[in-house]
């Protein structure tokens, strides 16, 4: 989701287009010449270019393709500068100076016309409703079939302040313990926004259908009243129209319809994945016997879960940042310890808090833990409930949601400690430690769906290529585990 410097963690892959763009009166218009290998025409900005894939690199390239009307969105910017001219770049990372940064979805970032109606709304809300540090939008439009640009957009005002990742080496620790109780400060003021649904913010008069949105007790009750909540962007619950699948996507008013709405997905993406992947990368091939078995397994999920929620209190729907590391946060220059603004709130949605609790980016983690549990608790209660090792329903709602990917034997063996089966727990045991250190080597090789910076892809790539044979022969031993385990005589 990040749209700041080239991506550290694991956003890259769902990141949109963002553009610098500066204001020419007086010139003729013209695009900045194209970086060195790149063509002269417009095709550049229609790609992604911050990094590449060791893995199923056509296919990432494909997913992030994304057309639209260069010259129309450099007049929209310039009629909104007033202004006869722009200057445009597509920007590897944030500058200070930028007068209007256009935002363009890639396809895989989920439903585009939802995608932008929603971070519309929901940096709107932010903004004027929580008082929170957020970009104010200018221009938007949800509908490209009847904009010039041919694509979903928003333009936005210059970010002010300078991006935490240039500053955090030249502040001292006395500000880095400021900067983080500010950060903190704010994600309270996002805790203690408890909404009545499960799912995203839209506008009231964008989106008809929406369900209104509960009186806050932080908020500025008459700024609710434009906004609704209606279906969610999370992309966990996109990405499978093309295959005809129409699935519930909220707004859900209990947790329990979530995770079910979650569990039934996967359900319905384990019914098609026919044949799927064989890949080295995909923990164990997929026959028909075992699609059945895995199925029965959220079934069993789905019949057991009303008893294994969590809590009310860190069950409640709320609204939080889902990648807020230093590329996203700017501050004052004068005062490094004041958030100026907060970016890359695309597909931010509400859903029950401890799913959403997290760490934030590892230059921030030293004071962070220790300022939450003083200023905000309740995000430290709900983070410390997802790493009770003791507790297997700790993992499980984790688990369900990646369940299509990672096959069924992690479900399976939280399962069985959910419910106290004893029959196959020591063969689950050990299937669990062979697919952990298979795990293991598979992130320290791929990190995040194979994707490296330019810079590193030489060494990753050559590293990939001497540990690859011995993840391949994790993946076969994996392979004859599950058939044994799968066998008549063994199946639970």
């Amino acid at each position: 989701m990040s749209r700041g410097k080239l991506p550290q963690t694991g956003s890259h892959h769902t990141i949109p287009y963002f553009m610098k763009v500066t204001s020419h009166p007086h010139s003729s218009c013209r695009l900045r010449p194209p970086n060195k290998g790149q063509s002269r025409d417009s095709s550049h900005y229609f790609n992604y270019t911050p990094g590449r894939w060791l893995i199923n690199e056509a296919h990432q390239l494909q997913t992030r393709h994304v057309n639209f009307n260069v010259p129309a969105l450099q007049r929209i910017a310039g009629q909104l500068m007033g202004s006869r001219c722009v200057q445009m770049d597509k920007m590897p990372e944030m500058e200070n100076g930028n007068e209007i940064l256009a935002s363009i979805p890639n396809p895989n970032a989920g439903h585009a016309h939802l995608v932008v109606a929603s971070e519309v709304a929901t940096v709107d809300f932010l903004r004027t409703v929580l008082k929170i540090p957020v970009p104010r939008v200018i221009s938007w439009s949800s509908s490209p079939e009847v904009n010039p640009v041919g694509a979903e957009y928003i333009l936005m005002e210059r970010v002010e302040g300078q991006q935490l990742s240039y500053v955090w080496d030249d502040i001292s620790e006395a500000q880095r313990f400021g900067l983080v109780k500010s950060l903190v400060g704010i994600e309270r003021k996002l805790v203690n926004a408890k909404f009545a649904l499960h799912g995203s913010l839209y506008y009231r008069d964008t989106f008809l259908r929406g369900r209104g949105i509960a009186a806050l007790e932080t908020a500025d009750q008459e700024g609710l009243s434009k906004f609704v909540l209606g279906p969610t962007t999370q992309r966990f619950f996109w990405g499978d129209e093309e295959r005809g699948l129409e699935m519930d996507k909220g707004p859900w008013e209990m947790a329990q319809e979530y995770f079910a709405a979650i569990a039934k997905q996967e359900i319905s993406r384990i019914r098609t994945a026919h044949g799927r992947s064989s890949s080295v990368t995909a923990p164990v091939g997929n026959t028909r016997r075992r699609r059945d078995a895995h199925i029965q397994l959220l079934e069993q999920f789905l019949t057991v879960l009303p008893y294994i929620l969590p809590r009310e209190e860190i069950l409640a729907p709320v609204l939080l940042h889902s990648d807020l590391h230093h590329h996203n946060i700017f501050v004052d220059p004068s005062d490094p310890t004041r958030i100026s603004s907060i970016i890359d709130w695309q597909t931010a949605h509400a859903s029950p808090l401890f799913m959403q609790a997290s760490l934030t980016g590892p230059h921030l983690n030293k004071f962070y833990k220790l300022v939450s549990r003083k200023f905000n608790p309740a995000l430290i209660d709900a983070m410390d409930k997802m790493r009770d090792d003791s507790d297997p329903t700790t993992f499980i709602f984790r688990i369900v949601e990646r369940s299509s990917e990672d096959r069924p034997m992690p479900l399976k063996e939280l399962l069985i400690q959910v419910t106290e089966i004893e029959e196959s727990r020591q063969q689950v045991e050990a299937w669990a430690a062979a697919f952990g250190e298979y795990d293991g080597l598979r992130a320290e090789l791929l990190g995040d769906e194979g994707w490296v910076s330019h810079d590193d892809y030489e060494e990753v790539r050559s590293r990939w290529e001497k540990k690859k044979a011995t993840l391949e022969s994790l993946r076969e031993q994996l392979e004859r585990d599950l058939a044994l385990i799968s066998a008549p005589d063994n199946r639970s």
